[in-house]
């Protein structure tokens, strides 16, 4: 189940593609295991899709090579995997 303002992405291409096709520019991160993210928001909508690892956001899991978008001022939380995470992202309006 979806929380309100995210929404998982099926991964049916790869995430560069998927950013091609949408005017979205992506940008690498990866974190160790266990990382925390504090309640934030963002002001623009983002996508972000998971290489290898795993992380919740808002209790929803995402591993690779899933995706989720989170709208533009959904509060959210997020812990990375036991394994850690690399993910790939881009913010719309950020093109």
């Amino acid at each position: 189940m979806a929380e309100a303002g995210i929404e998982p992405i099926a991964a049916t291409e790869p995430p560069e593609r998927y950013f091609a096709s949408r005017g979205l520019r992506g940008s690498s991160w990866s974190v160790g295991p266990g990382t925390w993210f504090p309640e934030h928001r963002h002001e623009r909508t983002k996508h972000l899709f998971v290489t290898r690892g795993s992380i919740s956001f808002n209790g929803l899991d995402v591993s690779a090579p899933a995706g989720i978008r989170i709208g533009a001022g959904a509060a959210h939380a997020a812990l990375a995997g036991q394994a850690g995470v690399e993910c790939v992202e881009a913010f719309e309006g950020d093109g």
